[in-house]
This record gives structure tokens, sequence and C-alpha cells, in this order.
């Protein structure tokens, strides 16, 4: 990256392309990713996740680069040839740092205890999409476009398939540990055999929540 001729429309450029990122999260979770319904190698990928609790950042590697060659490359040019390249430059960078957040919040949702009230919230919204209503929920670091587009959804206990369960949520038992009984609860058993599997994947690509 060039050192910017116009540090104020670099500057500039950094939030835009915070925000352009979340929208774009919206926009590829709900119709790349769902109304897809497995027709292109990204929804498959992400409806797999939705049958397994297993399944979270496989194919990182090809995300990133598809997110790089946008936020370095196809940004930066555009705004070159419309004139503004600090502009371009900006909006790039602020794009990947916005992804390289996404990323991490997904990964601590499915995988770590929450650190904060933030993260509780935004937890709660991802896995009432998991759960409950995967054609609802799209946002995973703001509920906001939900509110626009209305497809946001709230419930008061966030259901999880014993099955399921994250393990950060769990204690030796398999019960949901003390601090999370206000907003989750387990439902079922433990019982994992290839025809549960078989069931999970095909209510995940036919856009339904898990049997409890």
């Amino acid at each position: 990256m060039p050192s910017p001729d116009s540090p104020l429309l670099f500057a500039l450029g950094l939030p835009a392309g915070i925000v352009l990122w979340s929208f774009m999260e919206y926009v590829l979770h709900r119709f790349a990713f769902h109304e897809a319904r497995g027709s292109n190698y990204g929804s498959r990928e992400h409806l797999r996740h939705h049958g397994s609790e297993d399944t979270v950042l496989e194919s990182w590697y090809l995300s990133w680069t598809g997110v790089a060659l946008v936020s370095l490359g196809l940004i930066p040019l555009l705004g070159r040839l419309a004139g503004a390249a600090d502009l371009g430059w900006g909006v790039g960078i602020g794009y990947l740092v916005a992804y390289g957040f996404y990323d991490l919040v997904h990964w601590r949702a499915h995988r770590r205890p929450y650190a904060n009230r933030y993260e509780h919230m935004v937890r709660k919204h991802h896995f009432t999409h998991h759960f409950h209503a995967p054609l609802k929920n799209h946002g995973v670091t703001t509920p906001f476009w939900d509110h626009v587009f209305g497809t946001y959804v709230e419930v008061d206990v966030v259901r999880v398939p014993r099955r399921m369960a994250m393990r950060w949520m769990i204690d030796e038992h398999g019960e949901v540990l003390p601090e999370y009984r206000s907003t989750y609860e387990l439902r079922g058993t433990r019982a994992l055999d290839d025809d549960q599997r078989e069931q999970d994947r095909a209510l995940a690509f036919a856009n339904q929540a898990p049997t409890l």
C-alpha cells in the first residue's frame, strides 16, 4: 500500500469500509449462503456448519483469500479509477479489518465463553439464528441490518439441541453452566448417530432449525 497523498480521504475511507463490510456480512449471509440453498460452494459450507456444531472456520483460507482480493485489490482499484485512490485504500483497509473482527466474533461465539455484554448480545442473536430461525438474524457482529430489513427475531431463552451444545456453555455433566441458564437451555439427548447427522444436514440445507 503506498503512502496516502491525502490522509483525510484515507481516514474517511476507514469507517466507510467498516460499514460496507457490515452490510456485506448481512447480504452474503442471507442471500449467498441461506437463500442460495447449497447452490454454491460458500452456501454448502455454511449450511454444513449449521448442521454440525463441530464445523466452524474450516475453509478460513478461502474466505480470507476472497476478502483480501476484494479489500486490497478490487476496492482500491475502483477508488483509483474514480480518481480517489486514497479513499479506495481507506475503504479497503476498513473492510479487511471489519472482516477480521467478524471472523473473530463468530469463532469465539462457537468456541469460547463470552467476556462482555456485547458478546452476550450478539451470541444470543446468532444462536437464535442457528437453533430457532435460520432465515432470521443474519447479522453476526450487529443486529442492525436485521432491524433495517425486517429479519430480526428475539426469543426469551435459546433452546439448544443437547447434541449441538457449544462446549463453553456446559459443565462436565453436559448441563448448562449456572451463569448461562437465564439465556440458554438444552433439549433432547447427546446421542448422535448417522441417521441424526443426516437429518441435521437435511434440515440445515432446507433452512430449518434442527429438531430438539
